[in-house]
């Protein structure tokens, strides 16, 4: 895979996640499960842009 393919799947990713969040949130998981998926948004955010940047 090349850098810009690998920062569009991790920020698809970061998308997914973010989107399990807002999911856990609305369907009242608790707030660890919450917490989780945000978390995992971030860092895959995190990576795309790394990724961009270099």
């Amino acid at each position: 895979m090349s850098k810009s393919t690998d920062a569009t799947y991790f920020a698809a990713r970061a998308k997914a996640e973010i989107r399990k969040a807002t999911e856990a949130k609305l369907r009242g998981e608790n707030k660890a499960t919450i917490a989780l998926h945000a978390e995992l948004a971030v860092r895959y955010q995190a990576k795309a842009l790394r990724l961009q940047r270099h």
